[in-house]
């Protein structure tokens, strides 16, 4: 128990240190594991036991709990969109599974990221129904890739900064209705140098992002979670809003450690865009669930 409370309550603090922000991802580990021994220790009558307990569960639950509380949402609009990201995983050898939910969820819009040359080969299946694309692929894990069956008035690859990781620039229209979309990947928080061109990198986005017309949809693996220091920054820099909020906290990342999956890869949107569904798709052999969502825009 004196972990969890110390870990809760240190990582309020994150943008004091990257260890701090580090471990700020597992709010909704540390929300179980002290709803978990709170549970227990009332149980054995525990009294000052129980009272941290319930202090450490309230204090996680002031972060979790308000992702599953639906939000003031714009009046439904006239354009619909269904969005899907995939980060796909560099080593993937095979594209069936993505093919597969691609086939039966029928997004309008598809975002591959860790796109690499010999998985955009096998994407074949996929020319008839998303005629619009823009793409580029690498065999490191910044490979980047759009899919839509809506037209594209305009799409760019950009050079982020500060690395020169590809992110895409797209205007999207539905009829007379056009939309803004940016697709974005940073490098993975490891070791202090990651960390700032991380840092780097969403601030560049958000700063892009500010500058842009709405309506504007931001989306991809941020390698952040909504409690860190981090993104927050992003978040207020670019104006936008998470489109899981409403839906829940929806962990993506990592397959390989089910219980200590955390909330990376998002999609934000501008306030005049309505999110109607936000979900977690099937895996499609990466290491990270692909993330669902539709939306309507005027």
């Amino acid at each position: 128990m004196v972990l969890t409370v110390v870990f809760s309550v240190a990582t309020v603090f994150n943008e004091w240190h990257r260890y701090l922000e580090l471990f700020s991802h597992f709010r909704l580990q540390y929300l179980g594991v002290a709803l978990l021994l709170t549970l227990a220790f009332l149980a054995l009558r525990w009294r000052t036991y129980s009272l941290a307990g319930i202090a450490t569960v309230l204090l996680n639950a002031w972060f979790v709990v308000p992702w599953y509380l639906s939000p003031d949402e714009p009046p439904a609009a006239a354009a619909e969109m269904k969005l899907m990201l995939s980060n796909v995983l560099a080593s993937n050898p095979s594209a069936d599974r993505f093919l597969e939910l691609v086939a039966s969820e029928a997004p309008d819009v598809v975002v591959i990221q860790e796109a690499t040359p010999s998985f955009m080969a096998q994407l074949g299946p996929l020319d008839s129904d998303y005629p619009h694309r823009i793409a580029e692929p690498r065999d490191d894990p910044f490979g980047i890739a759009l899919y839509s069956k809506l037209e594209l008035e305009s799409a760019a690859v950009n050079s982020s900064v500060p690395m020169g990781f590809p992110e895409i620039i797209a205007r999207l229209t539905s009829g007379d209705k056009a939309l803004n979309l940016i697709a974005t990947h940073p490098v993975a928080p490891i070791g202090a140098s990651n960390v700032s061109s991380r840092n780097l990198q969403l601030d560049g986005v958000a700063q892009l992002a500010a500058r842009t017309p709405p309506p504007l949809v931001l989306i991809g693996d941020l390698n952040t979670t909504m409690w860190g220091h981090h993104y927050e920054r992003l978040v207020s820099t670019a104006g936008l809003r998470n489109a899981r909020a409403g839906f829940g906290v929806h962990p993506t990342w990592p397959m390989f450690m089910p219980f200590a999956m955390i909330p990376i890869d998002h999609c934000l949107v501008s306030d005049d865009i309505r999110v109607t569904a936000f979900e977690s798709g099937p895996t499609v052999g990466s290491d990270h669930l692909p993330i669902i969502v539709t939306l309507t825009f005027d």
